[in-house]
This record gives structure tokens, C-alpha cells and sequence, in this order.
């Protein structure tokens, strides 16, 4: 019997986060897969993922990069329209969303007029900074199975109501990726990136804090610190969130007026070598609590936006303040080693784990009769232990 699995990914972190469990499936009897990329796919105007052989690719809906209210609105619109036409003519089994993103909601909400079952990624965490919150929290009610990246998630997921028996802790897929990416040599990665060398590299990735009075008060304290100490500076893009494309603008300024600073939109197979090379990671990504921890990588944290979130003894905290930024770059200049690896999220196996559970579920019915449970439950994580899962100290 097959299962016919529909993933949506609508921007190539998600692709990061994915690709383990599409690799798994592919080797898997049975599994008919199918990829529908969306959101910020759409702003190549073409599919922009490379995918395991014997996978079927779907480009549908919208990019919601640059835009808020009502343009965003339709924008979601067309995303669950092209979600809706593909599940009805594909009639998937289960459709695997991921995270907390704006352009997943609409794929996840067109699943409730076909009536099929969701696997959800990485709920149960938390991000009071963001917008995300009240997404993820809102795709998790919706699912029917739930992996999620660390015993404390797989509580907070109980605590909304979701039975145990649906609940997993696999950890972060996204650490899959890194741990078996082929890195390069320090001299290779620098001129990979546009750099004579990458002594004391600063890796950059701010997006706009949308609940904050400002939503770009991190990314101009950010600015104004790296100014004060000119050291290689290598940025990547901003979300689709509203205001991104504002702070795309004035990365952009920044950096065509640095020779020390370089842009990028995306690392792709790169981002492990900047993980690996870099000194220090600075902004407000996700990235910096989940993955950075696997490779012992410091990450100055600043302003609110993964407030909540898990994390590791790498991150160092601040507001978004240049004067706050700039003392925890100094303090994180200061040390002559790396941190050990340590991260909450796993030990870089996840894949495997999730696609045995999509292979395994339940009967259709028992997925759907969905109840409220009321009450705790007990979790424990599949990895014995979160450190040296990468010796990432090794130069």
C-alpha cells in the first residue's frame, strides 16, 4: 500500500529544516512524495530545490516578501488556492508542514476541506518577539501528529490539549543537514563568499521584530555595533515578514559602502562552512539557538524576537541597543576557543525519525477523531546526550 505525502515548504530555511525527512522518505517503500514549494520560492519565479530522485515538485501560490496587510492578505489567498487544487488532484494521505511561517498557514488550513490528517514540525516552541507565535501555536491545533524538537516542545504541545500518543520528540531536522554537509577549507569558504580571509568573521542575519514598537531597532543596533569594529561581515537576507524588504534595502546600503562586509540571499550548501569558519553570529535568527550550538559558534542574540525560544550556553543575550550589541561582540572577541557543542535540539538525526512515524501512522480515522486531552504527560529525548555530537573545535 502506498502513502502519498504532500510537504510545503514556502523558503529555502524551510528546504533546510525538510531535506533530511525527503531523503529519508525517498529511500522508503511506498512513499509517494510530493514537494509543494511556495511563498518565498515564488521569488525566483521557478522551483529552486534540488530534490531526491522520484520526487514530484509542485510551484503554486505567492510570495509574501515586502508585503503586510491586504496585499499580504491575497497573497496568502493564492497560496491555499494552489494548495487546494493540488490536494485535490493529488489526494494526499498526510501533508507535513513545518515552523511558524505566514505563507504555511493558508497550505495548512486548505487541508481541513479535504479532511486530511498534518504532520506538524517544531511546535511547542516559543517566540514571543514574533508573529510566529501565534502561527505555530495555530498550526499545532490544527495537526494530528506532532514532531517536535525537544522534550520541553512535546509538553507545551500536551499542554494545549493534544493527546501524548500523537506527540514526538525527534529533535531538529535542520541539524540533519549540518552534520553531514561537506565543509570547506578556510581558504576555499573565503573565496567561495568574496573574501581575502575570514579571520574573526562576523555571520549576520537580522529580521524585523514585528511586535516591537520598531521592528527594525534590532537591525539598526546591529549596524551601528559591526561600524565600530570593521571585521569580515557577511550577511544574509531578511525574511518576507513586513518591513523585510525595507531591511533588505539598508543591508544592502550598508554593505555597498563596506569592503569588509559582504551580502548574500541565501548560503545554500555554504551556510555549514560559515557555521564552521565564522567567529561570532549576530542578529535575531532562529539558526543562532537551534543550529549554531552544533558547531560551538557564539551568537550575540539581540532585541526580543526569540524570546522563549530554547537555548543553548552559546547565546549571549542583549537589547536592541548598539551600545548592548557592541559589548557582547567585544565579549565574545575576547575568548581564544570555541564553545563546547552543546544544543538542546538533538543529536543531527531527525530525519530518519520522521519519516519512520509519516511511514507508520495510525489508520486515517483514529488520526482525525482528534481529543482534548486535559492533563501532563511525561517525555523523554531519543539521543543519549546533546554534546560532541560535532567537534566543531577541530580547525
Amino acid at each position: 500500500m502506498t502513502t502519498r505525502i504532500v510537504s510545503v515548504s514556502s523558503s529555502r530555511a524551510d528546504v533546510g529544516i525538510l531535506s533530511p525527512v525527503w531523503r529519508a522518505l525517498a529511500e522508503m517503500p511506498g512513499i509517494d512524495l510530493h514537494l509543494l514549494l511556495t511563498g518565498m520560492h515564488r521569488k525566483s519565479g521557478a522551483p529552486d530545490v534540488a530534490v531526491p530522485s522520484g520526487v514530484t515538485v509542485h510551484d503554486g501560490g505567492a510570495d509574501l516578501a515586502g508585503r503586510d496587510g491586504a496585499e499580504a492578505s491575497f497573497a496568502m489567498a493564492a497560496i491555499a488556492h494552489d494548495a487546494a487544487a493540488l490536494y485535490a488532484t493529488s489526494r494526499p494521505d498526510v501533508v507535513m508542514v513545518v515552523g511558524d511561517r505566514l505563507d504555511m498557514l493558508p497550505a495548512a488550513t486548505a487541508t481541513l476541506a479535504f479532511n486530511i490528517p498534518m504532520l506538524h514540525l517544531h511546535g511547542g516552541e516559543l517566540t514571543y518577539g514574533a508573529v510566529d507565535e501565534r502561527i505555530r501555536h495555530a498550526l499545532t491545533k490544527l495537526s494530528h501528529v506532532h514532531a517536535v524538537s525537544t522534550v520541553v516542545a512535546a509538553g507545551r504541545v500536551v499542554q494545549m490539549g493534544e493527546e501524548p500518543w500523537r506527540v514526538h520528540v525527534v529533535g531538529a531536522p535542520g541539524l540533519d543537514s549540518l552534520r553531514m554537509a561537506n565543509r570547506l577549507a578556510r581558504d576555499a569558504f573565503a573565496a567561495e563568499v568574496g573574501f581575502d580571509d575570514v579571520t574573526g568573521l562576523r555571520l549576520v542575519t537580522v529580521h524585523p521584530e514585528i511586535n516591537a514598537a520598531d521592528p527594525l531597532a534590532p537591525l539598526t543596533a546591529t549596524l551601528a555595533a559591526l561600524d565600530r569594529e570593521p571585521a569580515p561581515t557577511l550577511f544574509t537576507a531578511p525574511n518576507s515578514d513586513p518591513g523585510g524588504s525595507e531591511a533588505r534595502q539598508r543591508i544592502e546600503a550598508f554593505v555597498a559602502e563596506r569592503p569588509w562586509a559582504v551580502f548574500r540571499d541565501t548560503l545554500g550548501p555554504l551556510y555549514a562552512s560559515a557555521l564552521f569558519h565564522a567567529a561570532v553570529m549576530v542578529g535575531n535568527s532562529s539558526s543562532g539557538l537551534i543550529e549554531a550550538g552544533l558547531f560551538g559558534l557564539p551568537v550575540v542574540n539581540v532585541g526580543g524576537r526569540q524570546d522563549g525560544r530554547e537555548r543553548g550556553s552559546n547565546v549571549i543575550d542583549c537589547p536592541a541597543e548598539a551600545d548592548a550589541v557592541a559589548v557582547a561582540l567585544k565579549a565574545v572577541s575576547t575568548r581564544t576557543s570555541r564553545l563546547a557543542a552543546e544544543t538542546p535540539y538533538g543529536d543531527g538525526c531527525s530525519g530518519t525519525r520522521i519519516a519512520a512515524l509519516l511511514g507508520n501512522l495510525p489508520p486515517r480515522d483514529v488520526l482525525l477523531a482528534k481529543r482534548f486531552h486535559s492533563g501532563d504527560a511525561e517525555f523523554s529525548a531519543p539521543w543519549a546526550c546533546h554534546e560532541k555530537v560535532l567537534d566543531a573545535r577541530a580547525r
